[in-house]
């Protein structure tokens, strides 16, 4: 769909282009004596605007450029005096008007206004000698008007890019000022709410450790691991508040698979029985791909303690390539979780990993197991250079 306006431009600036060149030659009106008193070829004139034609199509990419060849073409009236490429002179300044700044435009218009004016005075030459002036002068008035009318409709459309691009810039800035706005309050409300329920969590689980004393280990050793998650949920939470506070979007996310050994400790504290199988040389990863894949093996140790509980077996492997990342995760055993921890899953923990990899190019598959669960992977990895 975005091809068809693309495509219209493309044609109308061939044809104005081809309209310029049919101009000239009907200005030109196949007259072939130089000035020496020879006789030009037949060919050299429209093998020349075939050339001309062919550089007015890359003005609006060199603008500036296109203009000073067309420029120095017009020179040719010195060589063949009946020749007066006009046409191509205008629309190349047309073009360079609307690109570059006021103080070049006002040169270009200077300069384009010496040929035209030589033009005029050679167009006069034939009339009686008493006419000559008033000719001249009129000849050349018109040849202004049009020039300025070129150069002004140049201008004017350098004028509106100009008010156009300031009010991109002017939309972009609101919308980045109310996308601060939304993250501040977003900290706010994750700081007021969640942050206080977790830091609760943690206080209630080492009160409840210390009072346990010499009771049952398993219970002291539930609590610890309560504790523990609590701690790194609020390490977590931290960070991510500064980042909503943070004025640079593009701020390092602190989570990355290096750390990936403290959810390994966690999940064992937990009574997973965790194995980890590395493959190939570990290299840096870009951040959005880095937080993804420790946000893989955070949901799915996660999943595992809800759904298959204490004495699960998880085997994680990890898989590097040149220029991908393998992430693998099987489960099975386990006892059967209370009823409330199973009923906490929502399905949103993979699909938000389906949605990150899917923005990053990557691919997800997770599905049932035997009696466990499978989840496959593959990250983009960087092209940058390998680390032990």
């Amino acid at each position: 769909m975005a091809l068809a306006p693309l495509l219209r431009r493309r044609v109308a600036d061939v044809a104005l282009v081809m309209v310029a060149g049919a101009v000239d030659l009907a200005f030109w009106s196949g007259d072939q004596k130089m000035a020496g008193g020879a006789t030009l070829p037949l060919w050299v004139v429209p093998a020349a605007a075939i050339a001309l034609c062919a550089t007015l199509l890359l003005r609006h990419r060199f603008p500036l450029g296109v203009w000073v060849v067309v420029w120095l073409y017009t020179t040719v009236n010195l060589v063949v005096p009946g020749y007066f490429p006009v046409a191509y002179l205008l629309v190349a300044v047309y073009t360079a008007a609307s690109s570059v700044p006021a103080s070049t435009a006002r040169l270009i218009f200077v300069a384009s206004a010496l040929p035209l004016g030589f033009f005029s005075y050679r167009t006069t030459q034939s009339t009686p000698s008493q006419a000559r002036v008033v000719d001249f002068i009129a000849v050349a008035a018109t040849w202004a008007i049009i020039l300025s009318i070129a150069w002004g409709l140049g201008r004017l459309a350098n004028l509106r890019e100009q008010h156009a691009r300031a009010e991109r810039e002017r939309i972009a800035a609101e919308a980045e000022k109310a996308l601060a706005a939304q993250r501040l309050r977003l900290a706010h409300e994750l700081h007021d709410s969640v942050t206080g329920a977790v830091a609760g969590m943690i206080l209630h689980a080492g009160a409840a450790r210390a009072l346990a004393g010499g009771g049952d280990q398993r219970v002291r050793q539930a609590l610890e691991v309560i504790e523990q998650a609590g701690a790194q949920a609020m390490t977590e939470l931290h960070s991510m508040l500064g980042l909503l506070r943070s004025t640079d979007p593009d701020g390092t996310v602190p989570a990355r698979l290096a750390d990936v050994e403290r959810l390994l400790e966690s999940a064992r504290s937990a009574g997973l029985d965790v194995r980890v199988d590395v493959t190939g040389t570990a290299r840096p990863l870009p951040p959005e791909a880095d937080l993804a894949a420790y946000r893989i093996v955070q949901e799915s140790l996660t999943n595992v303690t809800k759904h298959a509980g204490r004495g699960a077996t998880v085997e994680l492997g990890i898989a590097w390539d040149k220029r991908v990342l393998d992430l693998t995760v099987r489960s099975f055993g386990g006892c059967a979780p209370p009823a409330a921890a199973a009923a906490l899953s929502t399905g949103n923990g993979l699909r938000g990993l389906r949605e990150r990899l899917d923005a990053l190019g990557g691919e997800l598959i997770s599905r049932p197991d035997n009696d466990g669960w499978y989840l496959h992977a593959t990250l983009p990895a960087a092209a940058s250079i390998e680390v032990s």
